[in-house]
């Protein structure tokens, strides 16, 4: 899967409840890919029966396996998320090694990709979670970057603000320290200006709380950038 080529996504969470005509409505989209994932309540059962809803739709489907107790087979590709900031080593490395001990003989090695996650919202449920350290200057969120890329070679970076939208500032800044790094950006995304705004400083868009606030909100966000 070429997740480098991807612009947008649209990324939905198992434990959160979407009708089938909004849905559909996603597939036919023009989105590049769905990420399934979530912070609380996502276990294999759901994010299976979500899966399930997905599979063979004609668009990619990713998990964010950040949990090893959510992982599914059948996904055309895996992002292992690291998170750089976090306050536990548990969401560093500790429950990837664990999902790796009792799932990793089923993967391919090109359909996983670490992501190295920089977590900004203090008020976001991933931030409390995992303890991250949010408030931090701007040299050192660049910081945290360039450790993701040039000290543990992670491919892919993403800036994660997740239930607000973050500094266009501190993207940009991101952007020009990491010029080759593939970077996503997550958060606060609602409508066509805050997705070309944040698509002219990363490679990848994730879109994620406006499905199910304002969807066609969220169908703005694909339009906007083709």
């Amino acid at each position: 899967m070429e997740f480098t080529k991807w612009r947008h996504v649209f990324k939905l969470d198992p434990n959160k409840s979407i009708d089938d005509a909004s849905l559909e409505a996603l597939i036919h989209s023009g989105t590049d890919a769905f990420l399934i994932g979530g912070t609380d309540g996502v276990d294999a059962e759901n994010t299976y029966r979500l899966y399930e809803r997905l599979a063979g739709c004609g668009v990619p489907l990713a998990l964010e396996m950040s949990h090893p107790d959510q992982t599914v087979r059948g996904f055309q590709h895996y992002f292992i998320p690291t998170v750089l900031n976090a306050g536990s080593v548990d969401w560093v490395i500790g429950h990837q090694a664990r999902a790796f001990e009792s799932y990793g003989h089923w993967f391919d090695a090109t359909c996983v990709t670490g992501q190295g996650y920089i977590v900004l919202n203090p008020e976001a449920k991933v931030a409390v979670v995992t303890e991250a350290k949010t408030s931090l200057s701007l040299e050192q969120v660049v910081a945290y970057a360039e450790t993701g890329r040039y000290v543990f070679r992670l491919p892919s970076l993403y800036l994660e603000y997740s239930g607000t939208f973050g500094s266009p500032d501190v993207v940009k800044e991101v952007r020009l320290a990491l010029p080759d790094t593939h970077l996503f950006y997550g958060g606060g995304i609602d409508g066509a200006e805050t997705a070309r705004l944040m698509a002219s400083y990363v490679d990848t868009i994730v879109v994620g709380n406006v499905i199910y606030e304002n969807l066609d909100g969220a169908l703005a966000t694909v339009a906007a950038l083709r």
